[in-house]
């Protein structure tokens, strides 16, 4: 089976996250990319363009330290979006996050313009995230 493009692009983009790797964040994203947080968090809202984006994914790194990982748990695509299930761990302090999030994906000319980012547990985030 041949996987499709934006399956590629998901994953490369998810890769780039996790390797830091901002030029090529930037190549994959549109100029006018816009991420919205949902749930109970200090980082929830609407936050548009690359550079606040990549400032939104620094601080999460910031907050969970070297323990923030995400894991892809399943990619299901089509010609104009993805839904990206996602496993999240981080220790904060005494806080533990172990969290599934849904991710929904608008792609345009093969790159991401939009990601609503959804925690399936929202309680459990929502006490990790708390300030």
């Amino acid at each position: 089976m041949i996987d499709h493009p934006n399956s590629l692009l998901v994953h490369h983009c998810l890769q780039a996250a996790t390797d830091g790797d901002r030029a090529t964040l930037r190549a994959l994203w549109s100029d006018d990319i816009v991420w919205h947080v949902k749930g109970e968090s200090p980082f929830r809202g609407e936050i548009k363009g690359p550079d606040d984006v990549l400032e939104y994914l620094a601080s999460l790194g910031e907050i969970g330290g070297d323990s923030f990982r995400t894991e892809v748990e399943d990619v299901l695509v089509s010609d104009e979006h993805a839904a990206v299930l996602c496993h999240t761990t981080a220790q904060r302090g005494d806080r533990t996050l172990d969290a599934t999030y849904l991710m929904i994906v608008t792609i345009a000319g093969r790159r991401i313009r939009e990601v609503v980012t959804v925690p399936i547990d929202a309680e459990r985030a929502a006490a990790f995230w708390a300030d």
